[in-house]
């Protein structure tokens, strides 16, 4: 048997045969097991637009919106916060990766000379045997919380992608508000003009006349504000790509159409989110970092064994050298009471972090529901949206022609119609502007986009 087997052969035996130390047994670490929960087999809703899973890993695709696209890979690669994400990342592979193994060997080698004026070497080294495996267990809780730094950034991803769609999803919302703005601006100046006629011919009064100037002036008055709104959501999205804000490197070129979702992607069952969230698997690997402590903690109440020599040689005269060697074992008697304390405050530890990834899954399995719910709800509000502005349209055109040419119309119902036109218009636009941030809120509750890989390959 090799000498180090005998000492730890030896090591063990008397601890177990002493009576110095009053400790329960040898098998000191628990094995960290994945935690689960319990789920339902499916969601209790599906949404209504086909599943593409083209469009699964890339869902903002799914608007066909090349501006939308270009922005949220621009903000991959720009973003401070994933910067920084990424920086952390690093850095807790490098601490796990210093953290020391389960045997240590430190020594060193000196030139010696004595008072005779004789030279020499002189070589020590310690080495230190993890008996009950704390060192062990501390190392892999530093990679368990590395994995878990890993996960949170790409976290820190969906939340960027998030927060980029939307902003996108507002911006063109604010851009389709002007243009519509200004089509009712340009219809209520022909109201103005056609009661205006009527007047001159004793038609009209002058009471309609003002109505119809102030329909006008309450249309211009709106404009301000939304100018202001896209230059509010245009800012947002240099500041999440990494651009200053009003810099020539702005993204969102002119103006464009409201995005809206062409495919969704599978919601699948809730037990997917456990993979495919990775603020679930952060908080699992959390959860694995607490277990590995509390054994750590745990094997810090036993004995520790070292080993060490030191070995001296002449550099001249004859070759005899002197060695010296060796062994200790550090037994924590007194201070059982401090550190039982610790692991059960480890253990506490370790219990709260499974609960917090329990709380975790179970609002992953909220978020898909409500989200789901609130897709379903805004395509059909969508639809009727759409019904009413065509309905609206049609009614004002008929107004128009029928007070044009003398028939059962009057002139408040074609101010009533203006409004409703405008307000029909409004209603669609906040409609898709909520569709398709449903649509985001779903993908980014399901966990999509956030680029999910194995962090064992992280170096």
């Amino acid at each position: 048997m090799p000498p180090v087997l005998k000492t730890r052969a030896l090591a063990r035996y008397f601890l177990l045969s002493s009576g110095s130390v009053i400790l329960s047994g040898c098998l000191l670490s628990p094995e960290y097991v994945p935690p689960t929960t319990r789920l339902p087999a499916s969601y209790s809703i599906t949404a209504p637009v086909r599943s593409d899973p083209k469009f699964t890993a890339t869902w903002w695709e799914s608007f066909k919106d090349p501006a939308l696209s270009q922005i949220v890979e621009q903000a991959f690669s720009q973003n401070l916060d994933l910067a920084q994400a990424r920086e952390r990342v690093k850095e807790a592979y490098a601490t796990a990766r210093a953290t020391a193994p389960a045997t240590d060997l430190s020594g060193r080698v000196e030139a010696i000379s004595d008072t005779n004026g004789a030279d020499g070497t002189q070589a020590s080294a310690t080495f230190l045997i993890d008996l009950f495996g704390g060192k062990r267990k501390r190392a892999e809780a530093a990679r368990a919380r590395a994995d878990a730094a890993a996960y949170g950034a790409q976290n820190a991803r969906l939340v960027i992608l998030s927060g980029v769609a939307n902003a996108y999803v507002d911006l063109r919302f604010q851009q389709a508000s002007l243009t519509h703005k200004n089509k009712d601006i340009r219809s209520r100046r022909k109201t103005l003009r056609d009661i205006t006629t009527l007047l001159e011919s004793g038609e009209a009064t002058r009471l309609d006349q003002i109505r119809a100037q102030a329909l006008l002036a309450e249309a211009r008055a709106e404009i301000p504000p939304l100018t202001t709104e896209i230059a509010r959501q245009r800012n947002r999205l240099s500041t999440l790509v990494g651009t200053p804000a009003g810099s020539e490197g702005a993204p969102v070129p002119g103006s464009g159409s409201q995005p809206q979702p062409t495919a969704i992607s599978s919601a699948g069952i809730p037990a997917d989110l456990i993979r495919t969230r990775p603020d679930i698997r952060q908080a699992e690997r959390l959860y694995a970092a607490a277990v590995s402590e509390t054994g750590a903690a745990e094997a810090a109440r036993y004995p520790s064994l070292s080993l060490s020599g030191k070995i001296s040689h002449p550099l001249s005269g004859d070759l005899s050298q002197s060695g010296l060697y060796a062994a200790g074992l550090n037994i924590p008697i007194f201070a059982q009471g401090s550190l039982k304390a610790a692991v059960d405050a480890q253990q506490s530890r370790a219990k709260q972090a499974f609960l917090e990834w329990r709380s975790r899954v179970l609002a992953a399995v909220e978020e898909v529901e409500t989200a789901l719910v609130a897709v379903n709800g805004s395509h059909a509000t969508v639809a009727e949206a759409r019904k009413v502005l065509a309905l609206n349209e049609e009614s004002l055109s008929l107004s128009r022609q029928l007070l044009g040419g003398r028939g059962n119309a009057t002139i408040l119902d074609l101010l009533d119609r203006e409004r409703s036109v405008t307000s029909s218009r409004a209603r669609l636009a906040q409609a898709r502007r909520q569709l398709a941030r449903d649509h985001i809120a779903l993908n980014v509750a399901l966990g999509l986009g956030s680029a999910v890989v194995e962090t064992a390959q992280t170096n």
